[in-house]
């Protein structure tokens, strides 16, 4: 039954929250804190899921100059990691998420970066301008290496981007890892379990080349994935 109203009330939450950051964005368009604000929203959701969320080494301050990649699990993390994302921090997702309805016309307005991995060449020119952007804004960006939810099966295999960007922009890669959702939530009791959400060292990009991209992503993959089981372990102890 409890499952059941949650999957009833959830989607209203999100829609209520889509409605009210549309607002925010709309007074104040492609602010920099939108991002962290709209999150904010979002993740007041965690309290109808009934989830406990720790977050641990969140910066203290406004970010800049960082990339972070962050391993992405499924419909859950708007309200679990939504408390997470630093200010000063923009998303980069697919196009697709435009066709979101409000969702898309919110993203698109708190100022995130939209990437058409369909065209490849046009994904070179965003992550270029992406890299542009960073240093002029003094900003970070927050990407799901991923590229997809993995819904269950662990940590898949990184895509190279979110490496490229940072070779290219000399900036270091912060991992954030959260703890596996699957396991550990469970939205069929009343209190359904607890996430654990870290900010890991930062990883200089400095001295590498195009050519490193793919030997950095598989490092921190690695990295990312030892550090996944170890949070589930610290939660089952």
């Amino acid at each position: 039954m409890l499952i059941f109203l949650r999957a009833v009330l959830m989607p209203i939450h999100f829609f209520v929250a889509s409605m009210i950051n549309l607002l925010i964005c709309v007074f104040r368009p492609f602010h920099r804190n939108n991002t962290a604000l709209c999150c904010r929203v979002y993740s007041t959701g965690k309290t109808l899921l009934g989830a406990k969320v720790s977050i641990i080494n969140a910066p203290a301050e406004d970010s800049s100059g960082v990339i972070y990649v962050v391993n992405h699990q499924d419909s859950l993390d708007v309200c679990l990691l939504g408390g997470a994302m630093p200010r000063n921090t923009v998303l980069l997702g697919k196009k697709d998420l435009l066709f979101i309805p409000i969702f898309g016309l919110v993203y698109w307005l708190a100022g995130n970066i939209l990437i058409d991995r369909g065209n490849r060449s046009k994904a070179r020119e965003t992550m270029a301008g992406t890299a542009r952007r960073i240093k002029e804004k003094n900003c970070s960006v927050w990407i799901f290496p991923e590229g997809t939810r993995s819904r269950g099966k662990g940590l898949l295999p990184f895509k190279t981007g979110a490496f490229h960007l940072a070779i290219e922009s000399g900036l270091p890669i912060v991992p954030i890892c959260m703890s596996s959702t699957h396991r550990n939530i469970h939205p069929g009791h009343w209190r359904s379990g607890e996430a654990i959400i870290e900010f890991l060292e930062p990883l200089p990009s400095t001295g590498l080349v195009a050519a490193d991209a793919r030997a950095f992503a598989d490092k921190v993959q690695q990295q990312m994935t030892d550090h996944i089981a170890m949070l589930d372990k610290r939660i089952a102890g």
